[in-house]
């Protein structure tokens, strides 16, 4: 049998942007060893299986398989599903649920772009700046204003404002962040005036050295700007990310601190840099 497959790049602005997603409709005839060789042939940041649901909310399931085995989460890769899903005409442009796991997850998608929204995330903790700045190879006085902070709406990521000038200069050691017990950190220059974050993501405990963007790492900087001060009760706001590895993304983000909990939202663009047929043996399971 042949199954259809593209590769997008998650947050991408055009092609050859973004963080690399491999996405492989119609995979039900495959076995989980199936999915693990296919993962590792495509060798994208992450793999995705797309799959009937097995609950009456969920519009598609999904199975996905990164460097170091299969992801209970399917957070990051939900953006380029989605906008996959709907671009191949498998789903309608508008609310999609995605299930993962036990896991259930509302976006709203098109044929470009999708967004998620989260809700009341986990209180932030503050953190020492020491380790954070020698695991990135900088110093104190590249330090900028505003907390240190780990947050997120699910894994917390480990938040470290630095100066504009700063984010060329980081030399990421994952020895000291072995040792440090720092499985990411994320280093970014906020810009007030622009509404604009220039950042970019180490994570070598989730097997990435450095991804070009995040979906999760983009709701939990909603959680800093929040501990930080909101000008506004709801800012619209951006994070410009993999440039360094030649693959630039644009995260278009939200957070509102209105009436009721936190919210966050984060989007963007998934544009298909590749498109093909897999062949799998027949009878595979």
């Amino acid at each position: 049998m042949t199954l259809p497959f593209e590769m997008v790049g998650v947050f991408g602005v055009g092609r050859n942007g973004g963080s690399p997603l491999a996405v492989v409709h119609d995979a039900e005839g495959l076995g989980t060893e199936d999915m693990r060789r296919i993962a590792a042939w495509f060798r994208a940041d992450e793999t995705v299986f797309v799959l009937p649901p097995t609950v009456p909310e969920a519009t598609h399931r999904v199975r996905v398989f990164t460097r170091r085995g299969e992801s209970p989460f399917g957070g990051h890769s939900a953006v380029g599903t989605a906008v996959a899903l709907v671009r191949s005409g498998r789903l309608p442009s508008g609310k999609v649920v995605q299930q993962c796991g036990d896991k259930l997850l509302e976006l709203g998608a098109d044929s470009e772009r999708a967004v998620i929204t989260a809700t009341a995330p986990p209180p932030a903790r503050a953190l020492e700046t020491a380790p954070l700045l020698e695991a990135v190879g900088l110093d104190a006085d590249d330090l900028d204003d505003g907390p240190t902070l780990a947050a997120g709406f699910g894994p917390q990521f480990h938040l470290l404002p630095v100066r504009e000038e700063a984010i060329a200069a980081v030399r990421p050691d994952p020895e000291v962040m072995r040792r440090e017990e720092l499985p990411d950190v994320f280093v970014f220059h906020w810009d007030a005036a622009g509404r604009t974050a220039r950042a970019r993501l180490f994570a070598p405990g989730y097997a990435i050295a450095e991804d070009p963007a995040c979906a999760s790492v983009g709701l939990a900087l909603g959680v800093w700007l929040h501990a930080r001060g909101l000008e506004d009760e709801r800012l619209t706001f951006r994070i410009e990310q993999g440039s360094e590895l030649g693959r630039p993304a644009v995260l278009e983000c939200t957070v509102d601190a209105g009436n009721g909990p936190l919210t966050a939202t984060v989007g963007g663009r998934a544009p298909q840099e590749l498109a093909g047929g897999l062949a799998v043996p027949a009878g595979r399971k």
